[in-house]
């Protein structure tokens, strides 16, 4: 799974990424768009974090999902590239799809991160700060600076990412 192409057309003109669509038709994200939406919206619940390790967020825009999808890590092009903890974060992450946060990158995707405590302590130390409720680490060079170690994590197969929320709208230029 790592094209970012368009998939199939559905919902009238929305067209779903072709990642998006194998997700969708895996099981793995429900179509939980209403009727009459102007977007199509795919969710998963949030992961039951295991023993040792936490669930992270992040809102991302395509480009930095097609990124992750294609290499397995994150890029380094954001300054803050914040991730943000637990379901309080999951909560925040979603609020810049939800249009109640703005951003000028155009998240589409809240991404999943189950990564050791261990390293969400160490980012913590690095750097952190509330964020409407939640606790965000950066992972940017204006930030904590961590995302060297994040990647060598996922790189390590000890931290794991899955796509939870997605909001595809009809294209549109940004």
């Amino acid at each position: 799974m790592t094209s970012c192409r368009s998939g199939k057309k559905a919902s009238g003109k929305i067209k779903l990424l072709a990642h998006e669509v194998a997700l969708k038709d895996s099981g793995a994200l429900e179509d939980v768009t209403h009727s009459g939406s102007s977007s199509r919206w795919l969710s998963a619940p949030s992961a039951d974090e295991s023993e040792g390790y936490i669930c992270v967020y992040r809102p991302m825009a395509d480009a930095e999902v097609c990124f992750l999808l294609k290499y397995g890590v994150l890029p380094a092009t954001q300054p803050y590239q914040a991730i943000i903890e637990g379901p309080s974060g999951r909560a925040y992450a979603e609020k810049y799809l939800r249009g109640k946060k703005k951003v000028d990158t155009h998240p589409t995707t809240v991404v999943e991160f189950a990564i050791p405590v261990s390293l969400r302590d160490h980012l913590f130390a690095l750097q952190h700060k509330p964020e409407d409720g939640a606790m965000s680490m950066g992972l940017g060079a204006k930030a904590g600076n961590g995302l060297a170690i994040f990647n060598e994590h996922l790189q390590d197969g000890t931290a794991s990412w899955r796509i939870v929320l997605v909001k595809r709208t009809a294209a549109t230029k940004h």
